[in-house]
């Protein structure tokens, strides 16, 4: 079991969510893209779907905004939009592996610093390094007893 998915399962309350992805609606997100995704990402949307922790705000959604990025700021195709902040920015998970790492770097980023400025952006090293900073995020807005899905 990778160290993601340990953080995830000793973690569960902020991952257990509503709407879990399938094998099927994950393979059209690939599709669409001409991508593959992070093996962490699909078992962590079909297993747990989307909660407070997950960072992502939904895979359909990531495949018009991704589309998008592409034609109108020439978003790289090796980057996924995971979450698109509006006037706030965008989150970017890179579905290539860094070289160093071996894992997922998910980027923080203004709209203006895409493509030529996103390495002086905010860059997470993994998936896991992203999801604690989400939940740091969330655990300072969210009250106790609204951090567990209650479905």
């Amino acid at each position: 079991m990778s160290e993601f998915r340990e953080f995830v399962k000793e973690n569960e309350k902020w991952f257990r969510g509503k709407c879990p992805e399938t094998d099927a609606s994950l393979d059209i997100v690939e599709s669409e893209l001409s991508i593959s995704l992070p093996d962490d990402v699909r078992w962590l949307l079909k297993e747990y779907g989307y909660w407070h922790g997950t960072g992502i705000c939904n895979i359909e959604e990531s495949i018009g905004d991704t589309k998008l990025a592409r034609e109108h700021v020439q978003l790289p195709v090796n980057f996924v939009v995971l979450y698109d902040h509006h006037d706030g920015g965008v989150i970017l998970l890179d579905v290539e592996k860094d070289l160093s790492t071996r894992d997922h770097r998910v980027i923080d980023s203004a709209w203006e610093s895409i493509p030529e400025s996103l390495e002086d952006e905010t860059i997470y090293p993994s998936l896991m390094a992203y999801t604690k900073r989400v939940i740091e995020t969330e655990a300072n807005l969210l009250d106790d007893e609204d951090i567990e899905c209650n479905e």
